[in-house]
């Protein structure tokens, strides 16, 4: 889709959006076990969750990052969460969140909305001694931004002046769960400057329709061609409903279990914010273990190795396909000629090797070479030996009598 078809539909000035992050259980939960959605009222912070999952949600078995761990964790890769702030005091992110920045001024690792931390716990909660799930790229670092206000809103120039912090701050990933449905040029050239920047901008589209029935308008900057528009599919794999403009780009698990600002508990959370979330913590994955690979060629591989989505197509509302974590780390570089490896029947726990070194190879064609003279010598050998004809047998001794 052209930038000016992506951009064509933009909502009226001042009219704001904030991608929700809605409750959905976790599939085979027991019913008393349940973690509670997320609250997301204005005023009131969040606190601990009484519930802590015992077991792993469905978008984690489909994912499977543990795949992938052998081959990287996401170490060395910053992440910036670009939302309510993320609490530094969550057990599963310990020394792994840094102080960030809040468009207003000040630090951004604290949290009271919830939100940004359970968007980041999905990214990159590390393991606890309680029971829970782990985020995709463990190793990898939180860089919380700041965007919202006291009544948890945004506008166009915070995304902006969100966007250009977590670019200076040496963001390799950014990831966007909010949004705003007017097309602004300060926010445009913020998106513009982190890829010119080379940090990939993984963002929700506004799955958050205006009650009528009638699609979501376009929400930016989701809806920029230089951004990786990310669309949630559910538990039977379709994604859900975009505007026709929405410019999917890739499609992902919409549910799944953040963890709390404070104490060891979960909530349940959905919607196209938790999609980014993990596309956002799989481009870790990739940057980790490809550094050399620009932001533009991660893309790629993102959406090359990606899963059909029902009924999704190229321009559809599941874009390239369902985000697949083992393959988009490990297949053939999308640069290669020929497809990539595909990965169908999920993550394979093989890791993809280089070959063999020249050395390597010389030495096998050497021991190759010297097996083939010793069986040529057994050869000459026996022929040598049959030319003087069979020995005659023992004859046996006389038996008695």
């Amino acid at each position: 889709m052209s930038a000016p078809a992506r951009r064509a539909r933009a909502g009226a000035v001042g009219t704001l959006i904030a991608v929700a992050v809605l409750a959905a259980p976790p599939p085979r939960a027991a019913e008393a076990d349940q973690p509670p959605p997320l609250p997301h009222a204005a005023g009131t912070c969040v606190g601990p969750s009484p519930v802590t999952a015992r077991e792993t949600p469905w978008a984690l078995r489909r994912l499977a990052p543990q795949a992938s761990w052998p081959l990287t964790r996401g170490a060395g890769v910053v992440v910036a969460v670009v939302d309510t702030g993320v609490s530094a005091a969550a057990p599963a992110l310990a020394g792994s969140v840094r102080a960030g920045a809040d468009v207003t001024g000040g630090r951004a690792d604290s949290d009271c909305a919830g939100r940004g931390t359970a968007l980041a716990g999905i990214v990159a909660a590390r393991p606890t001694g309680d029971a829970g799930p782990t985020g995709l790229a463990p190793d990898a670092e939180i860089l919380p931004v700041r965007v919202t206000d006291a009544n948890r809103r945004i506008s166009p120039a915070r995304l902006a002046a969100g966007i250009r912090l977590a670019t200076a701050a040496g963001a390799d990933v950014i990831l966007v769960a909010t949004g705003v449905t007017t097309d602004s040029g300060e926010l445009a050239r913020a998106v513009q400057a982190a890829a010119d920047r080379d940090a990939l901008v993984v963002a929700a589209v506004n799955d958050q329709g205006r009650g009528d029935g009638a699609d979501p308008p376009v929400g930016y900057p989701a809806g920029y061609p230089t951004v990786l528009a990310v669309n949630a599919v559910g538990v039977d794999g379709v994604p859900g409903p975009v505007g026709a403009d929405a410019g999917v780009d890739l499609a992902a698990p919409g549910v799944g279990l953040g963890i709390a600002p404070r104490g060891s508990g979960h909530y349940t959370v959905g919607g196209a914010a938790v999609a980014a979330a993990y596309v956002a913590g799989v481009a870790a994955l990739v940057r980790s273990y490809h550094p050399g690979l620009s932001q533009a060629e991660v893309r790629a591989r993102l959406e090359r190795t990606a899963l059909p989505a029902p009924g999704g197509g190229r321009e559809g509302a599941g874009g390239a396909g369902v985000l697949d974590a083992y393959a988009a780390v490990a297949s053939l570089d999308p640069r290669q000629a020929g497809p990539p490896v595909p990965v169908a029947a999920g993550p394979v726990a093989v890791p993809v090797h280089p070959g063999p070194s020249r050395a390597v190879r010389v030495a096998g064609l050497t021991l190759l070479g010297a097996l083939v003279v010793t069986v040529l010598v057994a050869a000459a050998a026996l022929s040598r030996r049959g030319a003087r004809g069979p020995r005659p047998a023992q004859r046996p001794p006389a038996g008695p009598g």
